[in-house]
């Protein structure tokens, strides 16, 4: 299972969980990936590797 999809699920879990914590920090990361995904001259899927740099980036 891709990153992308993993935080789909623990966003679908947050949810009905109702943890705002967890929603609000899962949202900042997808919207870190879908921002780097729209930015002019990145391919349509991100690799791995991409997608942990920006988790890396979000954490810190």
């Amino acid at each position: 299972m891709s990153l992308q999809q993993e935080l789909m699920t623990a966003l679908k879990t947050a949810m009905k969980a109702k943890d705002q914590t967890a929603l609000t920090a899962l949202r900042a990361v997808k919207s870190a990936i879908l921002l780097v995904k729209t930015e002019s001259g990145a391919s349509e899927e991100l690799t791995e590797e991409q997608e942990l740099k920006i988790l890396q980036k979000q954490v810190k």
